[in-house]
């Protein structure tokens, strides 16, 4: 063999050696890829499967509450002549009188002065240091 075919001989072994992983590696792209896009449109199909269940149990109780709705209607009655409460009998007021809180309010009054002049005088007590 020449030179010439031994240089195109290792050429085509050293090409095959590396596409052939590479080619290996597109494969199990385009697998994982198409498995995926088949996980995607299982997921889209049982989503769209829950919203048409939710759409359906809607329906269902919309249908249900008009059935009530209607069952009341019918039993309604109006009354024949109105109905009145008794009246509630008159309650005394609660809490003191104005009179009382007024005593109060002239005794907190006293209270305080009381207490004013008390401080007073101790404060006039003290003697200032000398």
């Amino acid at each position: 063999m020449s030179v010439t075919r031994t240089t195109i001989a290792m050429a085509a072994m050293v090409g095959l050696g590396v596409g052939a992983p590479a080619w290996a590696q597109t494969a199990e792209l385009r697998a994982l890829r198409q498995q995926n896009e088949i996980l995607q449109q299982q997921d889209i199909a049982r989503q769209s499967n829950l919203a048409a269940l939710r759409e359906i149990t809607a329906a269902q109780s919309r249908y249900e509450t008009q059935l009530t709705l209607r069952a009341l209607d019918e039993t309604r009655t109006t009354p024949k002549a109105p109905s009145l409460r008794p009246a509630l009998p008159p309650t005394p007021p609660r809490g003191s009188s104005p009179d009382d809180m007024a005593a109060q309010a002239e005794q907190i009054d006293r209270m305080t002065d009381e207490r004013l002049a008390q401080s007073n005088a101790r404060l006039r007590a003290i003697t200032p240091a000398r």
